[in-house]
């Protein structure tokens, strides 16, 4: 039972939090690479069609990290679905550090916090979950 334990502990403390080497090899050569001052990777138009933060980024856009390696932003290649929202394939998404969805184009209408938020339109929840903005029907 001791082995089982000790053996459950060094998985516990070697496993646990994220894994992130993103270097500049996701990155388009040539194009402008930015870091932060300690080294990680801050921004650069991406190379290939690439999956950050279970976000598939599509080839050629910008995409935004922040200093821990998450994904703060990107153009989308396909639909990401997020709770009950679906966001919208080739546009813009953006993340709180913590991984929580900050904003993106919506791919479909939904009702969020009693409001009803519309298709190919933005919409913006603070980190809650709450809505903070989106645009409604006419």
């Amino acid at each position: 039972m001791r082995m089982v334990l000790l053996i459950a502990m060094v998985l516990l403390v070697t496993g646990s939090g994220p894994v992130l080497a993103l270097d500049a090899s996701i990155c388009n050569p040539g194009s402008d690479i930015i870091y932060y001052p300690n080294g990680d990777l801050k921004s650069c138009n991406l190379k290939d069609i690439t999956i950050l933060s279970g976000v598939t980024c599509n080839m050629l856009s910008n995409a935004e990290f922040y200093e821990l390696g998450m994904l703060k932003s990107c153009i989308t290649k396909n639909f990401f679905p997020y709770e009950d929202l679906v966001c919208n394939e080739y546009s813009q998404i953006s993340f709180y550090p913590s991984g929580k969805l900050e904003g993106c184009v919506l791919a479909t209408r939904v009702e969020v916090d009693d409001k009803i938020c519309v298709e190919q339109q933005p919409i913006a929840l603070f980190e809650t979950g709450r809505l903070k903005t989106c645009s409604t029907p006419r």
